[in-house]
């Protein structure tokens, strides 16, 4: 079950487009790019909270089906996370004040792996927006469609990374800056697609959800 966690968590966090597809819309570089950066950047330092469900399809090579889960996720800055799969299976992770919970049928583990831990900060940086910025592991391009909104296209310059992954696709919403959808591939052609839904921000989160 540990295994099965930190391999949903290190595909959520390290993967690329499925198909090699092309990110729709214009590149945007130099200065406006560098503008881009601010404003998300600013946008998502106001961000103190964020509910949403998600819908998260893994596609395997070796499975005709996608495998679907469904969830909810809770935000609370700057380093709380509540990440709930609610079906097919109840199973939630917590990352809160350097610590991880995981909390299953069969009860509740802390800390269960180093590596987890790792990948929770990965996440709470992506939704806080830092991990898009001057990320060492990743190169960054950015596009922008004639709605507006952007696509981030992470591609690892870390070796041991670019042995298993090509890049992560990020679909920012163009108002509000937040994710819709994050789109995962990995190098041998397996991919993970999560999609954001009734997303609410700044609203008053209970620390008992972290615990």
């Amino acid at each position: 079950m540990k295994k099965h966690i930190l391999l949903i968590f290190l595909t959520f966090m390290t993967a690329s487009v499925l198909m090699a597809q092309t990110p729709v819309g214009t590149e945007v570089i130099g200065e406006k790019k560098a503008a881009l950066v601010t404003t998300i950047e600013k946008a998502h330092k106001q961000l103190t909270s964020l509910s949403a469900n998600f819908t998260q399809e893994k596609t395997s090579t070796l499975f005709t089906d996608k495998v679907v889960q469904k969830g909810k996720l809770q935000y609370k800055a700057p380093k709380q996370l509540r990440w709930e799969y609610t079906s097919p299976k109840a199973m939630t992770v917590i990352f809160a004040n350097g610590k991880v919970l995981l909390k299953t049928d069969k009860g509740t583990t802390s800390n269960p792996n180093k590596m987890l831990n790792e990948m929770g900060n990965m996440i709470i940086n992506t939704i806080n927006g830092t991990f898009l910025k001057d990320n060492p592991d990743f190169s960054t391009r950015y596009y922008k469609d004639k709605s507006g909104n952007i696509t981030a296209v992470l591609t690892p310059v870390n070796k041991k990374i670019k042995t298993y992954y090509k890049n992560i696709t990020i679909t920012l919403n163009g108002s509000s800056h937040l994710a819709e959808k994050v789109v995962l591939n990995e190098v041998n052609g397996d991919a993970t697609t999560i999609i954001f839904s009734e997303k609410k921000t700044n609203v008053t989160l209970s620390d008992s959800l972290f615990k």
